[in-house]
């Protein structure tokens, strides 16, 4: 039975255990390389394949087979991983002791001929097993009140309690660690969360990952519902009423009960997206069809050929979506000011720009009326149809981009992401087609 691994993954160097694997975006010969680090490197193995090549006698072929190395944790698969054609295995610069290009932290597929004594291991990450919250954040319990700063016997308790969104001891800012989890800061009493026991109080200064009690890993449930797992004790955290403390967080669940299941809010009244830079080098283009729009018959019973006029109506729709690859967006109003990317003569450019109100992650569908006109001849005694078709084609374009955001303390936030993907469809390349017959 073949290995199942993830839909979606990052792959974690086992030499290196803090890297993974990354996308190298620079202009030149390095572009589009794969390396385990996050300085300035080269790297053979390159991501450049629009459409999966599963013959195994072409040196392009994506197949690649994972060989199961020792166990699996909750999230991560260790593998080994053989380039099918090839038939050899997938290791780093670095364990071969070759100091010249490609330099160390780069990867190699290696044929059978070249043998090392140990190839390399990977972690398979599930990707989509890692949620990254946003910056600034709410939580609400299933008593619909939202977690707030209390001081409670002396200590500064996380308790649901506050009805008002605006609420000042409502808010944290979220702080992403390398491998996935999180540390959250309350913004009332400026302290990180730290389990103690096992309430989460916020009280604590330490801004490493040395503690585990301060880290967190968010599982996500629903589109805006999250539950909180401390890596302290592996339990999750829940709204929990006892020893004279009602409502109080506390890391004691060890499912994602009901009480366990919390909503996020973003603390962002407005967001403003611009400065959207696609990175056409790297977009991709895939299922590619020939469909049909219209088609349109003539006749003609005479005894020599006759010329035709026929008419042509057809829809021609477009659909595009920005997202973001990486960050929740939770539904906040959004104005956004960028280009629209289509593909073209078998690549993509963009269009003229599109400016207005959006909801991250929504999919805008424009659609004309289009009428045209074809002449054609009609031979004598026949019928001819005319059909016309176009190919329809999807395209990926990731792109960076500035968000400006104005939170409810009335501060303002601007980052620059470079996590964004547009997904569009459109229609190109139309021609006419001629089917002729006799009657």
């Amino acid at each position: 039975m073949a290995l199942a691994l993830p839909r979606f993954a990052a792959i974690q160097s086992s030499f290196h255990p803090t890297k993974y694997l990354r996308y190298l975006v620079e202009d030149g010969q390095r572009h589009g390389f794969l390396q385990f680090t996050k300085s300035s490197s080269d790297s053979s193995l390159v991501a450049a394949a629009d459409e999966p090549e599963e013959d195994q006698s072409h040196c392009s072929c994506t197949l690649f087979e994972p060989i199961l190395v020792g166990g699996s944790s909750t999230n991560t698969t260790t593998v080994q991983l053989r380039h099918v054609q090839l038939g050899g295995y997938i290791t780093s610069v670095v364990l071969l002791g070759n100091t010249s290009a490609p330099p160390p932290q780069s990867l190699l597929a290696l044929p059978p001929s070249v043998s090392i004594n140990n190839p390399d291991v990977f972690g398979i990450v599930d990707w989509e097993s890692l949620l990254i919250l946003p910056q600034h954040i709410a939580f609400k319990g299933g008593n619909d009140l939202y977690l707030s700063a209390r001081w409670i016997e002396r200590h500064k308790y996380l308790q649901f309690a506050s009805s008002d969104y605006g609420d000042p001891t409502v808010g944290n800012e979220v702080f992403i660690t390398n491998d996935g989890s999180v540390r959250i800061k309350n913004n009332h009493f400026g302290k990180f969360w730290r389990r103690s026991p096992n309430w989460i109080w916020a009280d604590s200064d330490d801004s490493t990952t040395n503690n585990s009690d301060t880290l967190f890993s968010p599982v996500k449930v629903g589109d805006n519902i999250v539950a909180l797992r401390n890596l302290g004790n592996n339990n999750f955290c829940k709204r929990l009423t006892t020893e004279g403390k009602t409502s109080c967080l506390n890391a004691g669940e060890t499912t994602i009960s009901t009480f366990a299941r919390l909503v996020v809010e973003e603390l962002v009244i407005s967001r403003e997206i611009y400065n959207v830079n696609f990175r056409l080098l790297d977009a991709r283009i895939y299922n590619q069809n020939i469909i049909t729009f219209a088609s349109s018959s003539a006749e003609n019973n005479k005894q020599v050929s006759d010329t035709k006029t026929l008419g042509f109506s057809h829809k021609d729709s477009r659909s595009s979506t920005w997202n973001g690859s990486v960050s929740l967006k939770l539904g906040v109003t959004t104005k956004i000011q960028t280009g629209i990317p289509f593909v073209a003569q078998g690549k993509v450019e963009v269009s003229t720009e599109f400016t207005g109100a959006y909801e991250w992650g929504e999919t805008v569908t424009t659609e004309n009326e289009v009428r045209t006109e074809y002449t054609t001849t009609v031979p004598p005694m026949s019928k001819v149809t005319i059909s016309l078709l176009a190919t329809q084609g999807s395209c990926d374009v990731p792109f960076s981009y500035t968000q400006r955001d104005t939170l409810m303390n009335g501060n303002t936030v601007i980052n620059n992401l470079d996590d964004g993907l547009y997904t569009g469809i459109n229609n190109f390349n139309f021609f006419y087609q001629t089917k002729q017959e006799e009657l």
